[in-house]
């Protein structure tokens, strides 16, 4: 498959490193969601990008092949099909059932579940990153498992969405088990919607960008300092007993009724300092289900268990099992962490303390 000059003119040099830069982010996070599928190294290269016209798309090389259609459903709209060897997709299944490497898996209904849990995990944590690059919500359906996967077929389909198509090729190797190659084919109106986006993030949000990779170390330190901003309801509070109280025993001076009033607020400010000291255990719960006791006895290496979350959803952070904020999943340096979207408790609760 080769591209001609009016193919090129699709696609500016600048505009083909933007989003060959963006997919590679994207993939990057789908590399680590995999290797936690698997409990194996990922790695996902550095993208090739073409543009072709849809009668020329070519991927003969891969067949057979499965080919799993991701929809934009928010923030972004169109799709984007994932078309892959069927030869690795076998192996995947294979470690994720934990199956000998000559067992044959047969892409029955169950086959066809687990592939597309795999894909929502991948491409859940792939809209995820990309959201956080572009600094809105993005969000996917549920990835399908194409009935007909032939050359034919996929022309047809993105004939009906244009007379060109991009087509980006990954290198995909699963340590010891896959060394292989994938295509993202997507019409270029959503490639151009993903480019001006990016290019309207990067000037405007260069700074917050970097806000996901201070919050792990700021989250200790709001527990410690940001309390202190509700000392003075506290202290007012003190006072108002204080002044109560003075003014039932009728005492003549001020100046002593101020002098025991700063006692009391220092002993109260020291006593919050020891408070604040505390350790909290934050935890990050992705979500809940329930099963009977039967399912759970029937649990094997590889069972997947459905949460009653969809990838993309938000998550909720617990605070010594209280549910104080909710957040986005995103990656930084091959690390889960979360983007705090809201609070959902407000910190006056520290003025009850007295």
């Amino acid at each position: 498959m080769t591209e001609n000059k009016n193919d090129q003119m699709l696609l500016t040099d600048v505009e083909r490193d933007v989003i060959g830069e963006v997919m590679n982010i994207s993939m990057g996070s789908a590399a680590t969601a995999l290797s936690t599928i698997l409990d194996k190294k990922v790695n996902i290269t550095t993208p090739r990008i073409e543009i072709c016209r849809v009668e020329e798309f070519e991927f003969s090389y891969l067949e057979p092949v499965v080919g799993v259609m991701i929809k934009y459903i928010e923030g972004i709209s169109g799709s984007n099909m994932l078309i892959l060897r069927e030869a690795d997709m076998k192996a995947i299944l294979r470690q994720l059932l934990a199956l000998g490497p000559d067992e044959e898996v047969e892409f029955d209904e169950i086959s066809i579940s687990a592939i597309c849990e795999i894909m929502n995990q991948m491409m859940g944590s792939a809209s995820s990153s990309l959201a956080s690059f572009l600094g809105i919500s993005v969000n996917i359906s549920t990835p399908e498992v194409m009935d007909t996967t032939s050359q034919d077929s996929v022309r047809k389909m993105f004939a009906v969405q244009g007379e060109y198509l991009v087509s980006i090729k990954f290198d995909i190797n699963v340590d010891g088990l896959i060394e292989s190659e994938f295509i993202s084919a997507m019409e270029p109106q959503l490639a151009k919607e993903i480019i001006g986006m990016s290019l309207g993030a990067t000037e405007v949000t260069d700074v917050p960008e970097e806000i996901p990779e201070e919050q792990p170390k700021a989250e200790e330190a709001a527990v410690v300092e940001e309390p202190v901003r509700d000392t003075a309801p506290i202290a007012a509070s003190s006072t108002v007993k204080e002044q109560k109280k003075q003014q039932v025993q009728a005492v003549p001076y001020t100046y002593q009724q101020l002098e025991t009033e700063d006692k009391k607020k220092d002993a109260a400010d020291s006593n919050l300092d020891l408070l604040l000291s505390v350790p909290i255990q934050l935890t990050v719960e992705l979500g809940r289900t329930k099963k009977k006791i039967k399912e759970i006895a029937d649990y094997t290496v590889g069972t997947i268990v459905e949460l009653d979350r969809q990838a993309g959803d938000q998550v909720d952070i617990i605070a010594n099992g209280k549910l104080i904020a909710r957040g986005d999943v995103v990656v930084v340096d091959d690390y889960y962490s979360v983007r705090i979207t809201e609070i959902l408790k407000a910190r006056d609760s520290v003025a009850d303390i007295e």
